[in-house]
């Protein structure tokens, strides 16, 4: 049979009824010659075959109906009463939600086609922009008003000048579009530095000079609303973990600006707290994975490795945190929280004091890498140096002294690398911002290379071999301070260390008079303050070491102190119901009886304990 027949055939008028006859069976829609070849044997008819129209009761014995109307003919022949007939069903559409249609993606035209190609796609920031204002419901008045806008025109630019860091200008503003503990902490800062402001104003006024930053005895209207912002803000937050748990980066979000809270007023015990305890929410939050290393090695290795997040960010700030009283003289005391970042770090003996397993790096070709570098060196640096002036005031303990010139040897050799690479930079294309945070990130450099190379000895005598990079430190520190800023200063506070830290280190550690003034007098030539450390109670300490070692009245004198007479500066209490700042001298040699004497200061007035 030829294939002209087969497909008249199969398009024939008795086909198609054959075809639609037996459309219930599972080849229905077969029209493929593939599909329905001839060569297969024909389907047997059904015996009771699916009937579709008809009345009810023919249907239920599968009989076929000639719809009579009111009783069909079957029914009537049987004797049966026909149940009629069912309303005809009308086709509903199925509703679904609009959405809306993307359009279609061009195709990229093929090579050699002779067409121009597309330009690559720019990388844009898929982050929701700032409101002005939050709108979630929050009650608004003027002050509140006032507040917010300088925390978002003004503070949260001073608050990290030296670091590019997006929770300042963006994390934390959006958060507190949905948050109120954020956005009472906001407004808590915000009325602290108004309250900041008017003094600064006031004592202009009245012809007086700079002043400590102490809060006042007499709280004005914005001082009020800032203790009463913070007050809400606890509350909220505790209130989120007691009906939702724990939420870590909420957490350390809310922690942060805490710290800046506390820092603005000065109150250093406070602050110190706060660092520990979201030192230790960070470490619930990278312990989710079974790594047993310290916090801070996993995190050097997520920097070399994974992208960095909003988690990362908080983690650098608070690095940087732990080690603010580290930078000045004395890193062994009980605000040394940076040893919380190394806990579980293999040592390669058993001594209370071994030899870490060093961690390398290139030389930095950018200044973010000098930045991440130095953000997980200097923490180590202030855990080797803690440890060391521990044991100088408890010599009775063993100490293995071979290892630890060891590890000096390690971190001297890390600094001069970290150093070729700072000095590499000084060449490269940078804006204002990036200039002054790589030459805060020098002085910091130089200031850690010679704390390192003189920790070890415990008569501090090396420190005179220095005098000269101290004395260069001191002159570029009074540059900084002209360093043009692209943000004019207002409030005068920043939540970072700055030069206040080196330049107490120096005052304290430098045993040449005339250095030991100019450092004073560079402390008290502005009312500035970072973190917790103002300008004032800082040049304070450094007088009252000054006094006890005798130099207080020879400004001018080039000669040094002897061993025997010199102090080290051991530990600082903040109390701030009374307003005093509390200093503790420590004597470097202890005397015939192996005990070290303690001398008590308060703003500077020592009496002997």
């Amino acid at each position: 049979m030829s294939p002209e027949t087969k497909k008249s055939r199969r398009n024939s008028p008795a086909s198609r009824s054959q075809q639609s006859f037996t459309s219930d069976s599972s080849d229905r829609g077969c029209t493929s010659d593939q599909q329905c070849n001839d060569s297969r044997p024909t389907r047997k008819r059904a015996s009771k075959p699916k009937v579709r129209t008809g009345c009810i009761s023919c249907k239920r014995r599968h009989v076929k109906c000639d719809e009579g109307k009111p009783s069909c003919a079957e029914c009537e022949r049987l004797g049966l009463m026909c149940e009629g007939y069912a309303l005809p069903k009308t086709k509903t559409l199925a509703s679904r939600p609009e959405r809306l249609l993307l359009p279609k993606p061009k195709l990229r035209p093929l090579a050699g086609s002779g067409s121009k190609p597309s330009p690559s796609p720019q990388r844009t920031d898929h982050r929701p922009s700032v409101p002005l204002m939050p709108s979630y419901g929050f009650g608004w008045n003027e002050d509140d008003v006032w507040y917010f806008t300088l925390f978002k025109d003004q503070i949260c630019h001073e608050l990290s000048p030296y670091y590019i860091t997006n929770f300042w200008t963006q994390t934390s503003l959006r958060d507190s579009m949905v948050n109120r503990c954020i956005h009472h902490s906001i407004l808590g800062i915000g009325a602290y530095g108004r309250a900041l402001m008017e003094l600064r104003n006031e004592h202009s006024a009245h012809g007086k000079g700079p002043q400590t930053w102490w809060p006042p005895s007499k709280l004005n209207r914005h001082h009020q609303a800032a203790l009463m912002h913070h007050s809400k803000a606890l509350s909220h937050l505790r209130s989120n973990i007691g009906l939702y748990g724990l939420d870590g980066r909420l957490t350390m979000a809310a922690t942060l600006l805490f710290i800046v809270f506390e820092n603005m007023q000065g109150n250093y015990h406070s602050s110190g707290s706060l660092i520990r305890s979201g030192i230790k929410v960070l470490t619930n939050i990278r312990s989710t994975s079974p790594d047993s290393r310290s916090i801070l090695r996993r995190q050097w290795d997520r920097y070399l490795t994974t992208p960095r997040d909003e988690v990362d960010d908080m983690t650098n700030m608070f690095a940087r945190h732990s080690i603010t009283s580290a930078c000045l003289p004395f890193a062994h005391g009980k605000y040394a929280y940076h040893m919380l970042f190394t806990e579980g770090e293999e040592y390669d003996n058993s001594d209370d004091l071994g030899l870490c397993s060093p961690f390398t790096f290139t030389i930095p070709q950018t200044l973010d890498q000098a930045r991440q570098i130095w953000d997980y060196l200097m923490i180590k640096l202030a855990n080797f140096q803690s440890k060391v002036a521990w044991h100088n005031l408890n010599p009775d303990y063993d100490f293995d002294k071979s290892a630890a010139y060891r590890e000096q040897a390690i971190y001297l050799s890390q600094l001069h690398d970290l150093g070729m690479g700072l000095d590499s930079l000084l060449f490269s294309p940078m804006d204002i911002r990036e200039s002054k945070g790589l030459e805060l990130l020098r002085l910091h450099h130089k200031v850690a290379v010679v704390a390192i190379t003189c920790c070890l000895d415990p008569t501090e005598m090396m420190y005179d071999e220095f005098l000269s990079e101290l004395e260069d430190v001191v002159q570029r520190c009074k540059l900084f301070m002209e360093f043009p800023t692209d943000v004019p200063v207002k409030v005068g506070f920043t939540n970072e260390a700055g030069r206040l830290p080196l330049l107490a280190h120096i005052g304290a550690k430098c045993r040449t008079a005339r250095v030991r003034a100019e450092v004073v007098e560079l402390l008290r030539a502005s009312d500035w303050r970072e973190g917790p450390w103002d300008s004032w109670s800082l040049a304070n300490a450094v007088s009252g070491i000054m006094k006890i070692e005798g130099q207080l009245g020879m400004e001018n004198a080039e000669n040094t102190v002897p061993a025997k007479a010199r102090y080290m500066w051991t530990n600082v209490f903040w109390d701030f119901e009374k307003q005093q700042m509390h200093v503790e001298y420590t004597k470097v040699l202890p005397n015939a009886l192996g005990e070290f004497e303690k001398v008590h200061c308060v703003m500077g007035e020592p009496s002997a304990v």
